[in-house]
């Protein structure tokens, strides 16, 4: 007699996405301060000691949003445990926002010393009417390929997360429990369960301070537009 076919029993968690290899986004309703900065000169800019100035600017950003399209795991615990350094590193990818406002900014001077480039507060002199390198600092033009822009998130924490952010798109918050349209918690709905985490698993994600960031700025600059002075680098000790 043949034996009747064994019902398989489905598994729960076969069924359940792998979150933690999904890409996923990030939201921030809040304000986020943001740094920007730009090359200025006020000659055709042939090597990078024709650069005269670097012009900053600080302001504010609201509704931003950041992707992650390569989560291998660690991305998402940096994000779920808001453990970020003070910008935003290279795996998260800013989308769009819904403001942003700049409300302060300065020019500093561009020095070489040796093989290090500093940016420099302008002295009383140079910002003198009289100054015939910095006089017209507020006019020079912008140069170079591109300007640096950073978002400060190592001073806020983002409203929730979307994951499978490609298809399901389920909206979480920090402790990794489901919201609802309106943003409130659905206390059946925890999605990941944060505490069970294994830290080690997931420890070895990249973050990243302002320095490193323009450091890294300045570095492609110089690999695009000035390649024979890739020699230089940002000096530690900089505006």
């Amino acid at each position: 007699m043949a034996k009747a076919p064994v019902k398989k029993v489905a598994d729960k968690k076969s069924d359940t996405p792998d979150y933690f290899k999904l890409p996923f986004e990030v939201h921030y309703s809040e304000c986020v301060s943001v740094t920007q900065y730009e090359f200025k000169s006020d000659i055709e800019t042939d090597i990078f000691a024709d650069v005269k100035a670097v012009h900053m600017e600080q302001g504010r950003s609201w509704g931003a949003l950041f992707s992650c399209d390569k989560n291998n795991g660690p991305e998402l615990y940096c994000c779920l445990t808001d453990s970020h350094d003070e910008v935003e590193p290279t795996w998260l990818i800013f989308q769009e926002e819904d403001d942003i406002r700049f409300n302060y900014g300065c020019d500093y001077a561009v020095q070489i010393g040796g093989d290090e480039i500093k940016f420099v507060s302008l002295t009383d002199e140079q910002e003198d009417e009289d100054s015939e390198e910095y006089l017209n600092v507020n006019d020079m033009d912008y140069c170079c390929s591109y300007a640096f822009m950073a978002y400060e998130i190592g001073q806020s924490s983002p409203d929730y997360i979307i994951l499978d952010a490609g298809d399901s798109r389920i909206k979480i918050d920090l402790e990794g429990y489901e919201l609802d349209d309106e943003d409130n918690r659905i206390e059946s709905r925890r999605i990941i369960e944060i505490d069970e985490l294994d830290e080690e698993r997931y420890e070895d994600y990249e973050t990243r301070d302002l320095w490193e960031t323009k450091a890294d700025w300045v570095r492609s600059i110089l690999e695009k537009d000035f390649p024979k002075d890739v020699n230089l680098r940002l000096a530690l000790r900089t505006q």
